[in-house]
């Protein structure tokens, strides 16, 4: 009776799996917790998926969204627990305590001196200090490059309601004066203003990345002369209180072709000099 039925459950699987494969899309999650949608069974990315309706696929937690690959190799060149920075951190700390004990045998030998030096050591922090008229002038312009080049980021609640305004610009004028206070070769460095707001309050932390094509790069927020503030500071953004700021990359960007601005694990293409704009 079970070999005459085989034939049976044959064509009934057959006729399941190709009805299936003829449906117009097909999803499911895989283990590792991605989603998909494709067209053919065969095409399913995984093994053991399990398959539902697309109507009825869960809520991707961010981190499961996919990336450029440049995303990943900058993450992974920064992870402070990528082995190859851990040559670097150790040789840090190797420099740091010997230099700590150079330090006190020179205080030892010389208190006097080494105290009037630790005094009188200048603060090399490079800083840009606008007007209240330039910095709301500059609030505008960022607005206005939104028209004809518009870089801008939305946040938004699981209702959809606005909690973090991003925008980007790029301004040839503060460019020149930001990269004459920093110093250095001005060819070799370009500037973007950024603006972020928040109509509920928030926080902000300037963590961008830049990708276009195959280069990639991340303004250091720590480093001045990558990141600064030109009205407000890194953390809490209290309601409807703007900050400002600027981000240095290198010159080999091009403002005139798209490149994607990447702020934490979301992103958006943006054409800061169209051609058509000057």
């Amino acid at each position: 009776m079970s070999t005459s039925l085989r034939p049976t459950w044959v064509v009934l699987l057959w006729g399941l799996a190709g009805g299936i494969a003829q449906a117009t899309s097909i999803a499911g999650v895989c283990p590792d917790g991605s989603a998909f949608i494709v067209h053919r069974l065969a095409d399913v990315p995984c093994p053991r998926a399990k398959l539902v309706a697309p109507s009825e696929l869960p809520p991707l937690r961010p981190e499961l969204l996919p990336h450029p690959y440049t995303w990943h190799v900058d993450q992974e060149a920064r992870d402070p627990h990528n082995p190859y920075n851990l040559i670097d951190a150790a040789q840090k700390i190797r420099a740091l305590r010997a230099g700590e004990v150079s330090a006190e045998k020179a205080k030892l030998s010389r208190p006097q001196v080494a105290a009037a030096g630790a005094q009188a050591r200048p603060d090399t922090a490079p800083s840009m200090k606008l007007s209240e008229s330039e910095l709301r002038d500059l609030m505008r312009l960022i607005e206005l490059r939104q028209q004809v080049a518009p870089a801008a980021l939305s946040v938004q609640d699981v209702q959809g309601r606005e909690q973090l305004a991003i925008q980007i610009a790029r301004s040839p004028s503060l460019e020149a004066r930001i990269l004459e206070r920093l110093g250095g070769d001005p060819a070799q460095r370009r500037v973007l203003v950024f603006s972020a707001y928040s109509p509920v309050g928030s926080e902000f932390h300037p963590n961008f990345l830049v990708v276009q094509g195959s280069l990639t790069f991340r303004p250091e927020p720590s480093q001045p002369e990558e990141v600064g503030f030109l009205l407000g500071e890194p953390g809490p953004l209290p309601r409807g209180t703007p900050t400002l700021g600027y981000l240095v990359i290198p010159a080999r960007f091009d403002p005139t072709q798209p490149m994607d601005l990447w702020w934490n694990d979301r992103s958006f293409s943006a054409v800061l000099s169209p051609v058509s704009a000057g």
